[in-house]
């Protein structure tokens, strides 16, 4: 939300130019996104997922970031800076994936992920570089196409590309607690 109370709608990416787009969706067209502003986030790795971090008690936006070096980095979007740098899982491959799992308001956040071939997997928030607060299963036997929650953050459906199969996973949170 801005000073007015209004919610803003932000979209980012990242690419292989190693770099951080955001867009402007106010003024952006059918077909068409205004970039309003991008810098660089990587020397010598590879971006290749983000997410908005879901920090429940900071009034800092925070973008996670996840590089082809198994890195995970929070980026302050206004100051264009560095805020942390981590290990993150190293199972399967790089994070290609992330998204926020719905969770009761008294508990930490978590994350769920997927790689590009195989494995999805959870990360417990917030990040420290601890690998016994992450877990990854061999989910399908090649590419994970996508994979989401259900509300109520129980289940974890993932779909695959030549198996043809969509599956439910029960998320049992217990192991990483």
């Amino acid at each position: 939300m801005n000073e007015d109370g209004v919610e803003v709608l932000k979209l980012f990416s990242v690419g292989k130019d190693r770099r951080v787009f955001e867009y402007d969706m106010h003024h952006s067209q059918y077909g068409y996104l205004n970039v309003k502003n991008w810098f660089e986030i990587e020397q010598e790795a590879v971006p290749s997922s983000c997410i908005w971090y879901p920090e429940r008690d900071s009034r800092e936006g925070l973008l996670l970031t996840a590089n082809n070096e198994y890195k995970m980095k929070l980026w302050n979007i206004n100051a264009r800076s560095s805020r942390k740098t981590c290990l993150g899982p190293t199972y399967g491959g790089e994070i290609v994936r992330m998204k926020e799992l719905p969770v009761h308001k008294n508990m930490d956040p978590y994350l769920i992920y997927a790689t590009q071939k195989k494995v999805i997997g959870l990360m417990k928030l917030p990040l420290d570089g601890n690998p016994n607060k992450t877990m990854g299963l061999i989910a399908h036997p090649n590419d994970i196409v996508d994979f989401c929650a259900s509300a109520d953050g129980a289940y974890m459906f993932t779909t695959g590309g030549a198996d043809l199969s969509v599956k439910m996973w029960k998320i049992d949170l217990y192991p990483i607690e």
